[in-house]
């Protein structure tokens, strides 16, 4: 792996030169180095989630960094492998008849996904949240831009299939979030960890207002 080369791609991308798609989805020798930059944006998203979480002294935070900035991650990117790329490849090319590669969607997705590392900077006061959302939302539309390099399906089926591919992603990760307080694994990194805070005060609320017991 040439790590110049993929600092450029990175520089490229920062610069919003979307160009950089179509060097990285021609490039075979591309395939590891964006896997790696998706592993890494992962990693430091869980490691900002643990930090957020463990800054607002929330308790147990060691659980917190196995279960959500450990685990969570390396859940987190298999399911990215398996789930929100695999639903792409196979919207495109089964159910809109488009042309795609999966290696090439690999690539380049793998590379788009790369703002999910601003996760890494919810550590800041009272922006974690925004922090969160606003590097999902620039994964998701940098990923549209680089599915449509590789495919000959026109924008809307590339919306539309990546939009699938990124909700049930999403949707898995929430669930796996979730936590009734007396276990805290919360197996999904970074802004997921709200949907855990969430989950446990509405049971200690659900307890707070059932009725005593007779």
């Amino acid at each position: 792996m040439n790590t110049q080369e993929v600092i450029g791609w990175l520089k490229r991308l920062v610069s919003l030169d979307l160009g950089v798609f179509d060097d990285v989805r021609t490039d075979p020798n591309a395939t590891v180095p964006a896997v790696i930059i998706l592993a890494a944006s992962m990693f430091l998203a869980g490691l900002g989630g643990w930090l957020w979480w463990s800054l607002k002294g929330y308790p147990r935070s060691g659980d917190i960094l196995v279960h959500s900035a450990l685990i969570g991650s390396a859940v987190a990117i298999g399911l990215w492998g398996l789930v929100w790329v695999g639903l792409v490849y196979v919207l495109l090319t089964q159910m809109f008849r488009a042309r795609a590669y999966v290696e090439q969607l690999v690539r380049v997705m793998g590379l788009g996904s790369a703002p999910i590392a601003l996760m890494g900077l919810m550590f800041i006061p009272d922006v974690s949240l925004a922090i969160g959302i606003a590097a999902l939302g620039l994964t998701f539309g940098l990923t549209c831009v680089a599915i449509s390099t590789v495919t000959t399906a026109p924008p809307g089926q590339v919306l539309a299939a990546n939009l699938a591919g990124f909700l049930v992603w999403a949707g898995i990760l929430t669930l796996l979030s979730h936590s009734d307080g007396s276990t805290l694994q919360p197996h999904a990194p970074g802004v997921f960890l709200f949907n855990t805070i969430d989950s446990i005060t509405g049971d200690i609320l659900k307890h707070l207002a059932a009725p005593p017991a007779a």
